[in-house]
């Protein structure tokens, strides 16, 4: 059973999207424009004025009040319509320290931007955020760090531990040529998923064959026009959380796996797990994509798992799926904080959060095979609270702390 005011897994008409539905269609027009386009204006805009970045900073303010203005929108101070548990957090963090927060209402919806009475340049006044409250020193970007391709470039310069990668579009393979040339280069099993875009939408893992490759290139091009394949690495998937350069929460998912006794099925095997299944623990879905992840690895549901064979049925990691989480920062080697602090440099954000795949994070880097396979430039800092097991970090406070 779930607590209260933490989060649950939303139904989706679509397996592949998770517990995160998203128009298939404006995703993939979306994602034509931002890598395009967005990319490129990154570059130059460091050379653009301080002036106009100034004036641009002082849109969102514009946008909202003329829309507040026209009975179009509206503040709430009501902490209960937050649209995401990661403002939530922040939100609750900012009424313990007495600042004055509310949420953008449009049309009746309750939107992820926020506003805020802070401290700019001596002043007190109303500050315009998306979900975590940047200072806008903050906010100058050079790079598109969620871009998978982008972020995985600049670590390989800096020997930043990353799996082995090959970024394509649609517009190169309209027709599907040249896929068994680059399936042939990978190491198996390899992953097929989006170039950007989070929560796992639409990502393939377990890829052993060029059918396998091939289905999975036709259900990532359905919301994204440019996919990355990488090597699949073996492990948990980890997020390491990072604010102003200092670590600020570790966090531990792993996939529902279930072990075989040469006796049951794989559906009855999940029925008795279900049944066993820890409080807070949510039940595993059968869905079209554990039929497809399962088959992957030479199995359907209704199969006998053979005695002691490991089967991990999603890619979904967490208690949300049926899996299992810890916060475990206490208990991580000394070794990943270096790498990672690093890692935080050279994307230059105040607040970053890395997806890695780590075999066994509390033991030395140097032993074994793990890689950072994502950058979060707007993290989800709730994974850090809601966790099975562990002891939260206050990280909203740390964020906050960055005004002072």
């Amino acid at each position: 059973m779930l607590q209260v005011n933490e989060p649950y897994a939303k139904i989706s008409s679509c397996s592949y999207c998770g517990d995160a539905p998203i128009n298939h269609h404006l995703s993939f027009l979306e994602s034509v424009v931002s890598i395009t386009l967005d990319n490129y204006a990154k570059k130059f805009i460091k050379y653009v004025p301080r002036g106009v970045k100034s004036f641009a900073d002082l849109v969102p303010a514009f946008l909202f009040r003329t829309l507040a203005f026209l009975k179009l929108a509206e503040f709430s101070g009501d902490i209960n319509k937050a649209n995401s548990f990661r403002s939530r957090i922040i939100w609750e963090e900012a009424k313990k320290r007495g600042i004055i927060m509310e949420q953008v209402i449009f049309l009746g919806k309750p939107l992820d931007h926020y506003r805020a009475v802070l401290q700019i340049k001596n002043k007190r006044k109303f500050f315009y955020f998306e979900s975590i409250p940047l200072r806008p020193e903050f906010l100058d970007i050079n790079k598109n760090w969620d871009d998978k391709v982008v972020m995985k470039r600049e670590f390989r310069k800096y020997n930043i531990p990353i799996p082995t990668y090959c970024e394509f579009s649609i517009f190169s393979f309209v027709h599907f040529q040249n896929i068994e040339d680059i399936f042939s280069k990978f190491k198996k099993p390899i992953i097929v998923k989006p170039r950007v875009g989070s929560r796992g939408r639409h990502t393939i893992t377990n890829i052993h064959t060029l059918s396998q490759f091939t289905e999975g290139i036709k259900v990532v091009r359905q919301i994204c026009s440019y996919f990355i394949a990488e090597e699949h690495l073996q492990g948990s998937v980890c997020r390491a959380t990072l604010v102003d350069g200092v670590l600020a929460g570790f966090y531990k998912g792993t996939a529902p796996t279930l072990v075989g006794d040469g006796k049951k099925t794989i559906r009855e095997l999940i029925i008795e797990a279900d049944s066993k299944r820890q409080t807070r623990v949510l039940s595993i879905r059968i869905s079209k994509e554990l039929h497809d992840h399962i088959s992957r690895s030479g199995f359907k549901v209704d199969d006998i798992l053979p005695i002691d064979i490991p089967l991990s049925l999603s890619h979904r990691i967490g208690r949300l799926f049926g899996g299992r989480t810890k916060e475990m920062i206490e208990d991580l080697h000394p070794s990943f904080i270096p790498i990672l602090k690093k890692a935080a440099k050279i994307v230059n954000l105040s607040v970053v959060g890395f997806d890695c795949i780590i075999p066994d994070p509390s033991i030395d880097e140097a032993s074994q095979k793990w890689g950072i396979i994502e950058c979060n430039s707007l993290p989800f800092i709730d994974l850090h609270y809601y966790a099975l097991e562990g002891k939260p970090k206050n990280i909203a406070g740390m964020i906050w702390d960055l005004w002072n």
